[in-house]
């Protein structure tokens, strides 16, 4: 099982981990780091002098912004965190994230090493969202036992009191929720764990009944059973109290998640708190377009619509799939073979017919690699015309949950467009690639190569050149 403490040493170890020794300020130093850190595409921070009982860390779950073309796979730490290689391609990627659950495979028990501790929620240090506010609960994880067993649930809160949070919550997750119940907001929790809930309680039609089907497809993640319910063996943070229906929603930007789902909002109050010793908790810089929240939505989501849309025609065209968070996720890329005349129609309607988030769906060529989504924002203007390619529906199109401009709710038009070379062309009408390798002779490849050198450039560059200067110019198509 990949733990909180697993996945930080994993980072630190490939130097994607930054330790900041400096004691900051809770409400405004500390969430103004995390922010800078998401925009200037840095490595996940580690807080190591925290402003109450509990460390923290941001960006363990973001990554670098692909119109950028980084130089590091912007799904790399959340497959860390889920115990896959990190070098794992972005389609095999989407792959293991939607592995149906192995029959028969046992669920871990184990026990917990957290320990009560005698603190009220200020004491613990959690941080604002922002600059302002009060401490914030980001990434957590809400864990309502009943007679049907444990519920797992993605959750956000401020604190509003010292033994008071105000939670927001998957209204379908507490719709059966009858006065007063027991329940544990967790923080700190594997990355399998947060994937799952996410995955069990968001989009539509996930068709995940239990979260072990995600959960233990992922990462064997062991469980304590308590008299709260099942629990997160390795949660970092665990506060024990009592839920009911609330009115008031929490302070703050709403999560990536709760655009995905109709959401209740629930008053908590917490009676025990249980931490591990010298407990690290992730949090994220909720209202930025590369926080860990929307992240993390937008990889569950895409690996849902790619299980889905590739076991839907008996055949596998997709390619890969993503929601840009550096679009909100209000856009949706498809990279597919077209099979047939008309194809590009049906895989379209089928994308807004799987998902609620986007009214756009935007359709490439198999060769636009996933990392560089300035190349496939490159091919919807150059490969697609206007005139038709661009293609809007009637205006009674359902809205969309993410794009502001339809927040009242209103149908509306939806848009795909056709970014893909027509298959019925023939190979001479489709406009040669121009690239570096085959556009220049061998002196100026050799003269760009040692001025890269120079001003200190690496790879790919420099080896794309002295593969060429070795004879094998295919070696450098990239």
């Amino acid at each position: 099982m990949t733990t909180v403490r697993d996945h930080l040493d994993r980072l630190d170890g490939d130097g994607d981990l930054l330790h900041v020794e400096d004691r900051l300020h809770w409400a405004d130093e500390l969430p103004a780091v995390a922010v800078e850190a998401v925009e200037a595409n840095g490595p996940a921070v580690l807080f190591e002098t925290p402003p109450g009982h509990v460390r923290l860390v941001s960006g363990l779950y973001s990554g670098p912004d692909r119109t950028r073309v980084p130089d590091r796979a912007p799904w790399r730490r959340l497959a860390v965190g889920l115990g896959l290689d990190g070098d794992i391609p972005y389609g095999d990627f989407l792959r293991a994230l939607w592995l149906p659950r192995v029959e028969g495979r046992p669920e871990v028990v184990a026990t917990t090493e957290t320990a009560s501790v005698d603190l009220d929620l200020y004491s613990l240090g959690l941080p604002a969202v922002g600059t302002q506010g009060p401490p914030a609960v980001s990434l957590g994880l809400l864990v309502v036992a009943d007679d049907d067993g444990t519920r797992w649930v993605p959750a956000r809160g401020t604190v509003r009191g010292g033994h008071r949070i105000r939670v927001v919550v998957p209204a379908a997750a507490v719709a059966d929720l009858d006065g007063r119940a027991s329940a544990t907001l967790a923080l700190g929790v594997p990355a399998a764990a947060l994937v799952a809930a996410i995955a069990r309680w968001t989009g539509s039609g996930t068709g995940v009944e239990r979260v072990s089907d995600i959960a233990g497809a992922l990462d064997d993640v062991a469980v304590v059973d308590t008299e709260y319910g099942r629990l997160p063996a390795e949660a970092e943070v665990l506060m024990h109290g009592v839920v009911w229906a609330g009115d008031e929603p929490p302070a703050g930007p709403a999560e990536a998640w709760e655009v995905g789902t109709e959401t209740a909002v629930l008053k908590y109050r917490v009676e025990t708190v249980e931490t591990r010793p010298d407990p690290v908790v992730p949090f994220s810089a909720t209202g930025h377009p590369l926080a860990d929240d929307r992240q993390l939505v937008s990889f569950v989501e895409a690996a849902r619509l790619f299980y889905r849309v590739n076991n839907y025609w008996g055949t596998r065209p997709v390619e890969w799939i993503a929601l840009p968070a550096e679009a909100g996720l209000g856009i949706c890329l498809v990279a597919s073979d077209v099979l047939y005349a008309g194809f590009e129609w049906q895989l379209a309607n089928t994308m807004f017919s799987f998902s609620r988030l986007f009214d756009k769906v935007v359709l490439l060529d198999t060769e636009v690699p996933p990392m560089d989504y300035g190349r496939a924002f490159d091919d919807l203007w150059v490969k697609a015309h206007p005139s038709h390619n661009w293609q809007f529906s009637e205006p009674d199109a359902p809205a969309a949950s993410v794009p502001s401009y339809r927040a009242d709710a209103a149908t509306g038009s939806r848009l795909y467009v056709d970014a893909t070379w027509d298959p019925t062309w023939e190979e001479t009408f489709i406009a040669p690639r121009v690239d570096f390798a085959h556009s220049f002779p061998a002196p100026v490849r050799r003269f760009v190569r040692d001025r890269w050198a120079a001003m200190g450039f690496t790879a790919p560059l420099v080896e794309a050149a002295m593969a060429l200067e070795d004879g094998d110019p295919d070696d450098a198509d990239d």
